[in-house]
């Protein structure tokens, strides 16, 4: 092959990439079901990525003490399908699977942190196995880029606003999970 045709293959190579990437997000904000999601404050600070908020959900901290779990059982980079109920349009947790359930709205994550109960035996001696108490799960959905100079603005309403900041998801029917935008009181923030 002469590098010409070569260096065309490239192109063209990444071209798909790039497109499949495009088209995936594209499927699920078409086909996918939208919900609202409560965020919970972070401090992020990266000067080369513009103006970009992290997010954290309410639904990324997960208390097994409160949510029924298929399979107690986890372990680092888990894939994990948490069970959705909506309420008053929010999406909040119902069941963790370790299987896509069936008939359900559910959003896909992968397990992040694993937060353990060390229970003591009567002796005041440490129980051996460890019980599972919480699970930190990230959806792929927790950055999201905002207009110039608006970033600090939601950082901060996230941490003082009246009713703060939800993110309106859009999920499909695999689970997957794509931003569509921020409501900051209520209102959705314009782009």
């Amino acid at each position: 092959m002469k590098q010409k045709q070569i260096f065309h293959l490239t192109i063209v190579f990444w071209l798909l990439i790039f497109s499949g990437f495009i088209l995936f997000k594209e499927y699920t904000l078409k086909t996918g079901k939208e919900i609202l999601l409560k965020t919970e404050p972070v401090d992020p600070r990266d000067l080369f990525r513009g103006d970009y908020v992290i997010l954290n959900y309410e639904i990324s901290t997960l208390d097994l003490e409160k949510i029924p779990a298929e399979d107690r059982h986890f372990e680092y980079n888990d894939r994990v399908y948490l069970a959705l109920a909506v309420e008053d349009g929010y999406g909040v947790p119902k069941k963790i699977y370790s299987t896509p359930p069936d008939n359900e709205l559910y959003i896909k994550g992968t397990v992040k942190q694993l937060i353990y109960d060390w229970e003591e035996d009567g002796d005041g001696l440490i129980a051996e196995e460890p019980r599972i108490k919480e699970l930190r799960v990230e959806y792929g959905i927790e950055s999201y880029f905002v207009p110039e100079g608006r970033g600090i603005e939601i950082e901060r309403q996230q941490w003082g606003g009246e009713e703060g900041v939800d993110v309106k998801v859009v999920v499909d029917k695999y689970g997957n999970a794509v931003a569509e935008s921020l409501l900051i009181d209520g209102q959705e923030l314009e782009i």
